[in-house]
């Protein structure tokens, strides 16, 4: 594993990073699941970690800080998120001050650690005005509370806003913007947002890099037993199906060249997220599927030239979204 700096900050992560949306805390609740795979992740190098409030609703930052709390503190970084709706109170949601500072110090609890590496603002709140966010941000940094702000599915509208009053105020800004993003997802490459972050030196974060197990074509035939789609009631999570139904035409050319080439499908699925600049944060559900996609970055699985050639001209898309 190799590590990245992210954005035009100083901090740098493992290439990988791996986080816990829809698996620990929501597909298993157990100490026993959640220490398992932060071990088998730790010992293939990953050390950077990504969870949110409002995965599994806290369940997700308890069973990882009690996971995590046998390594030392400065050998990983942790991020997690707010922001998303975790109850019915209008305190509960969004980006004013009153609700982050309070979001953060319950996340804080739950994972008992004394600050954050990365805290991301969860989905934009266009109800709060962009300075009280960033000052909240800041101040929380300020506090040492947490090292670094970022963003997560935000507009390039935001996006530019945001960066404008923090070089008004000369205040810190996002190190980074993690969105959805896979061969089969990348509506960032069509609404700016990607183009923004290179153009301003945000580092680029992906989650559901594998579009939730599409692109490995493990789908192609039936569905397996223990997937996201057949889990769908257990997760109370059913978009996996509705993103094949969006995006059939590039999944099926890339499981159909994955298979013309002998490449695996998560290998790929992977290695074109970093090829694109974009830092992949990976889900897994079981310590063999982790390092599975782990494999993914050793130098004898280097995928040909002539597979990235014939991907890029895939004759079935006629837009890149």
């Amino acid at each position: 594993m190799h590590f990245v700096r992210l954005g035009q900050s100083g901090l740098k992560i493992s290439a990988l990073s791996y986080g816990t949306a829809l698996t620990i805390g929501t597909e298993d609740l157990t100490g026993a699941f959640a220490r398992q795979m932060i071990e088998k992740a730790w010992d293939l190098g990953i050390r950077s970690f990504d969870t949110s409030n409002n995965y599994g609703m806290g369940k997700a930052e308890s069973l990882l800080g009690d996971a995590l709390s046998r390594y030392d503190r400065q050998e990983y970084t942790l991020s997690t998120k707010g922001s998303w709706p975790i109850g019915q109170s209008p305190y509960h949601r969004g980006l004013s001050r009153k609700h982050i500072v309070w979001a953060l110090e319950e996340s804080l609890k739950r994972l008992k650690l004394e600050y954050i590496d990365i805290y991301y603002a969860h989905r934009y709140d266009d109800e709060t005005p962009m300075e009280e966010i960033v000052r909240t941000f800041n101040r929380l940094i300020n506090q040492g509370l947490i090292r670094y702000w970022a963003t997560s599915e935000w507009p390039v509208a935001a996006l530019e806003k945001c960066l404008q009053i923090c070089r008004a105020l000369n205040l810190e800004a996002p190190i980074t913007e993690q969105f959805i993003y896979s061969y089969a997802v990348h509506k960032v490459e069509t609404n700016g947002v990607k183009v923004f972050c290179e153009n301003n030196g945000l580092g680029m974060m992906g989650f559901s890099p594998l579009a939730q197990g599409l692109l490995t074509g493990k789908y192609r035939n039936n569905i397996p037993s223990d997937s996201r789609i057949a889990k769908s009631n257990l997760l109370n999570y059913d978009k996996t199906a509705a993103i094949y139904d969006q995006n059939k035409d590039k999944i099926n050319f890339f499981v159909d060249l994955c298979s013309k080439f002998g490449v695996k499908g998560n290998h790929a699925a992977l290695q074109w997220c970093l090829r694109q600049g974009v830092y992949p944060v990976i889900g897994a559900s079981s310590p063999a599927q982790l390092e599975d996609n782990v494999n993914a970055l050793k130098e004898e699985n280097a995928i040909t030239e002539y597979f990235w050639a014939e991907l890029e001209n895939n004759p079935r898309i006629t837009s890149r979204d």
